[in-house]
């Protein structure tokens, strides 16, 4: 389990690489390499966020 004052106060949990942009490629290359690096960080929270759910308890109201 990672340490919640991590999680709070910083994004080093984050495990996504940090994006780089890099301008010898034409801005539709640079553009699609953003937007994937988009996806792969979504992704990782929303996984993040269902291991999360994961460990809280059930609630089995309506």
């Amino acid at each position: 389990m990672m340490d919640k004052n991590e999680i709070l106060n910083s994004y080093k949990w984050i495990k996504v690489p940090k994006y780089r942009d890099d301008d010898s490629l034409s801005w539709e290359e640079r553009y699609n390499r953003l937007n994937e690096h988009h996806i792969q960080e979504t992704t990782f929270l929303i996984d993040k966020i269902r291991e999360i759910v994961k460990d809280l308890p059930d609630n089995n109201q309506e």
